[in-house]
């Protein structure tokens, strides 16, 4: 019987369970960090608009004396005043939400897990200001300005 035994080879029961316990302790904690890594570089897309729009709209001032009511009236979104919205290739969407003589707010939404993300910029704000931190997990914008 002992003979026998020495022959075999193979991976008892416990083995097995010890490494299927293993990959999946590493698969927790590695699929949520490339999520929260992804949705922060897709974050960053929704900056470089706002800070566009932001420099748009102090071009748009400069020659007509007031603030563009829409997006596409600024030239880097489209130089077409019909446009209400802009959206960027990861499905944020650009909006001026309000308007007024001298002042403008310009804002990017998207929903990550069922939450709105959305971040802002303002005439009198030098940087973006972010909602809803907790849409993905990990703020680039906490991480970048503060």
């Amino acid at each position: 019987m002992r003979s026998r035994r020495i022959n075999e080879s193979g991976f008892t029961l416990i083995e097995m369970m010890i490494v299927v316990a293993v990959v999946a302790i590493l698969a927790a904690v590695a699929v949520p960090s490339y999520v929260n890594y992804r949705n922060r570089a897709i974050q960053s897309e929704a900056v470089e608009a706002l800070m566009r729009g932001r420099m748009d709209q102090e071009l748009f001032f400069a020659e007509n004396n007031r603030y563009a009511g829409t997006i596409g009236c600024l030239p880097t979104f489209g130089n077409d005043c019909s446009e209400d919205t802009y959206s960027t290739p990861n499905n944020y969407t650009v909006e001026i939400t309000s308007v007024g003589s001298t002042s403008y707010r310009i804002t990017a939404s998207r929903n990550f897990y069922g939450q709105a993300d959305t971040i802002a910029v303002t005439e009198s704000s030098r940087n973006p200001i972010i909602n809803n931190p907790d849409a993905i997990g990990f703020s680039l914008f906490k991480w970048l300005f503060d």
